[in-house]
């Protein structure tokens, strides 16, 4: 799976405004707001305000998603027509500042698009919305596909920048919760949650 996953990043090459999803060597991945490269040297700008440098030798490839322009009056434009709920979808990345298509891969992997859609464990909607989560986004109606959607996007847009913009550990605090990633002080050893994360990463960025 690692081994056909990286041979699509290293075909692929996507040139839209954006943030960069950043593939290194190693198979980590981070979302940066931008990549400045200086001589062999790269900083990478990330999610929150932080940024990090590294020779750019350990990037094995970077390509762009799509985050929505405030000023867009159209951003569902940016994801093709045939996903479900698309402009609830742009509007609420475009609030929260967060990429469309890693968004309607979550919605995708987490209930395919059911906005009725209830797990075993109880998380609800079409981001599988846990009750502590609906409590902490003061959500009413978990059902509804607005509020569920902007309250996921908020809240992954919360682990995301509470993981220094690393979207590995992001999902998979989305999955396992944010305690078992710092306790594991990586991805949890959870089979789901190892699966749930490697099948997002292999939907995100071809959609």
């Amino acid at each position: 799976m690692k081994k056909i996953f990286l041979l699509f990043l290293l075909t692929l090459s996507l040139n839209l405004f954006s943030m960069e999803l950043v593939v290194f060597t190693s198979e980590k991945t981070l979302v940066a707001e931008k990549i400045e490269y200086e001589g062999n040297y790269a900083t990478i700008f990330l999610p929150g305000g932080n940024k990090l440098g590294c020779p750019k030798d350990l990037i094995l490839v970077s390509y762009s998603g799509y985050v929505p322009p405030k000023e867009d009056v159209e951003p569902e434009k940016s994801l093709p027509k045939e996903i479900p709920y698309r402009e609830i979808i742009a509007k609420a990345c475009q609030q929260e500042q967060l990429d469309v298509k890693l968004v309607a891969a979550v919605i995708k992997v987490e209930s395919n698009f059911n906005p009725k859609a209830v797990s075993p464990k109880g998380a609800k909607g079409l981001m599988q919305l846990m009750p502590s989560v609906v409590k902490d986004e003061k959500v009413k109606n978990v059902f509804d596909p607005k509020e569920n959607i902007f309250a996921g996007v908020r809240y992954l847009k919360r682990l995301l920048d509470a993981c220094s913009g690393d979207l590995g550990l992001a999902l998979a605090a989305y999955n396992a919760g944010l305690r078992r990633v710092v306790n594991a002080n990586g991805i949890p050893e959870i089979e789901e949650t190892k699966s749930y994360v490697a099948k997002i990463l292999s939907i995100y960025p071809f959609l």
